[in-house]
């Protein structure tokens, strides 16, 4: 392990390897973050849950990923026996956002979500910069982690995850990236959860690869998949669990935020009350910085730390009278290079850290 912000743990080998060495690295903050999540389920349930019915219920999910990633289950049965914790839960954490989507919706009525944006070509160098912030529950700031992993087969990838998950965001070598939003849909069923298709997007050689992770197959929920190149060649995939709508910045600088764009897909959003005047307010905020024609990583990670419909903005603080386990705030914020192979992150509000670099070479 490195030291830095973030944690930094260093993998490779076979996809039940790198689980076990995540989850026996980080087993304290694994075994602290699937105790909270659950908790954070129970307590919040619009549907009344206990430990059995959850792990019950939850088992056509894990089925259907095992049909479409096994590598991924096998990755984080590595975790749930590095950490030695049950595999359900394993998987139940990896499930954080395709849970809520499905029967626990109360559970994400606070989160204000994520604000993702790309530049095709950076002010000066050129370069595809990729980024977002990443907002969930205030609790899961401390379980920020960053994986260099070099598996057996298939390219290198560096990946910003949370303790417990097999990858949230990221880019690999051959210069491929992806970021994402939490979209609420109506139509979830067992499929692929969000984070499996992180990490598939980030198994592939080529953006014609990438783009098929999101779009092909049933999904578990909805969210949204920016994905890019370090050539400037950018997919903008809005998904639902059976429907998905593509979006081409056509070389501009292009974001996204919490709600479907595409007015064919709208009919399946679940409005969430409490985080759509949020979406709309950033989106609103994120269109009109992206006009400048002097973007680059810096102005870049300045917009993170946007405080525009502050406390419900890009750089989000939630409410000071919202518990933790409910307060979505900003718990990490990235700029990525992919020319450059290279993640530029801040663990927390961009207004109040800083951002370390870290390499895909180390």
């Amino acid at each position: 392990m490195n030291d830095t912000t973030i944690p930094l743990l260093n993998v490779s080998g076979t996809p039940s390897a790198i689980g076990e060495a995540h989850g026996e690295t980080f087993r304290d903050l694994v075994r602290e973050h699937i105790s909270c999540h659950r908790d954070w389920i129970f307590e919040n349930s619009a549907v009344p849950m206990d430990a059995e019915s959850l792990d019950a219920t939850w088992e056509p999910w894990v089925e259907a990923n095992r049909q479409v990633a096994p590598e991924l289950v096998e990755e984080m049965e590595g975790i749930a026996r590095g950490a030695d914790v049950p595999f359900a839960h394993v998987f139940q954490v990896n499930s954080l956002l395709d849970v809520g989507n499905l029967r626990w919706i109360d559970c994400v009525q606070q989160l204000v979500g994520c604000t993702c944006f790309v530049v095709p070509h950076e002010a000066g160098t050129g370069q595809t910069l990729l980024g977002q912030t990443y907002d969930l529950a205030a609790f899961r700031r401390r379980f920020n982690i960053v994986l260099r992993i070099r598996p057996d087969q298939g390219p290198s990838q560096l990946v910003y995850s949370l303790a417990g998950m097999v990858g949230l965001a990221g880019l690999n070598e051959h210069g491929l990236g992806i970021n994402i939003n939490y979209l609420s849909s109506k139509d979830c069923q067992p499929g692929k959860l969000h984070s499996v298709i992180v990490r598939q997007v980030l198994a592939a050689t080529n953006l014609a690869d990438a783009a098929a992770a999101p779009t092909a197959g049933t999904r578990a929920g909805g969210s949204h998949y920016l994905v890019a190149d370090d050539a400037g060649h950018v997919v903008s995939v809005e998904t639902t669990a059976e429907q998905f709508a593509l979006l081409y910045p056509d070389g501009k600088p292009y974001g996204h935020t919490n709600h479907y764009l595409s007015e064919w897909l709208q009919p399946r959003q679940v409005i969430r009350s409490t985080a759509i005047g949020s979406s709309i307010a950033r989106y609103t905020a994120l269109r009109r910085f992206l006009q400048r024609d002097d973007l680059d990583r810096d102005a870049l990670k300045a917009m993170t730390a946007d405080h525009s419909s502050y406390p419900r903005s890009i750089c989000a603080h939630g409410g000071p009278e919202e518990p933790d386990h409910l307060r979505g705030s900003t718990i990490a914020a990235m700029v990525q290079v992919l020319g450059e192979r290279s993640m530029h992150i801040c663990g927390g509000c961009a207004c109040e850290g800083e951002y370390q670099e870290i390499s895909l070479e180390g």
